[in-house]
């Protein structure tokens, strides 16, 4: 493959400018909706839902694409804070993602982990494809920390996170996702948390963190 001229270069950058600039703008307009918490070492971080971050590059361009390489895939018994044991699967992935021209590929490393070696894959692929746009400054306020969610606050201890109750909001949503996947709560919380309940009402009884975690398997679902 020939490589870009000067000329060539000096127009693409510009295009792409004008991509992130209006696909930011786009994320920007989606609001909280397309906001989701990621907790992570000791703090609560926040990104966007991929489904909302492609489904904006896609209104703006569909000249882009991305392939991937596998480089592990585990499968490990962990022990939740329950004492319940469950096995999960952590993948992690190499991205080579391009907007107009494959010669301006990005290349980022993924991670994702599941009760199911797919959906560990595709959550590692969708980590690196985030990863990869924010090199083109697109979403790139997740990784600059520069997101809030409404209740004003962008970080808060791992361990309150992991034992506040859920909030209304959190299990509404929840409720809301189950109807729009067909996939009744009782099952998903089975699958993911290896609880048991036996109705959406005993949502409550979990923490916030489980209900996140719940929300994270239903938006997969989207991707």
């Amino acid at each position: 493959m020939e490589r870009l001229t000067a000329e060539e270069k000096v127009q693409l950058d510009k295009k792409l400018k004008e991509i992130a600039k209006k696909v930011n703008e786009i994320l920007d307009s989606y609001g909280e909706k397309a906001l989701q918490e990621v907790p992570a070492r000791g703090r609560r971080l926040i990104g966007y839902v991929p489904q909302f971050l492609i489904d904006a590059l896609n209104s703006v361009t569909t000249i882009w694409s991305y392939d991937y390489k596998l480089i592990s895939l585990e499968e490990k018994e962990v022990v939740r804070k329950s004492g319940n044991k469950e096995k999960v699967y952590t993948a992690t992935v190499e991205v080579s993602l391009w907007i107009l021209d494959e010669r301006l590929k990005k290349t980022q490393i993924g991670g994702g982990e599941n009760v199911t070696p797919a959906d560990a894959i595709k959550g590692a692929i969708t980590d690196a494809i985030g990863k990869c746009l924010s090199l083109y400054s697109i979403g790139s306020k997740a990784y600059r920390g520069e997101l809030e969610t409404g209740n004003g606050h962008k970080n808060i201890s791992h361990e309150t996170y992991r034992s506040a109750t859920p909030s209304e909001k959190q299990i509404a949503y929840v409720k809301s996702l189950a109807e729009k996947s067909k996939i009744d709560v009782p099952k998903m919380v089975k699958q993911i948390l290896n609880k048991t309940i036996k109705s959406e009402e005993e949502l409550k009884n979990l923490s916030a963190q489980e209900i996140s975690r719940i929300i994270e398997a239903y938006k997969r679902l989207a991707v």
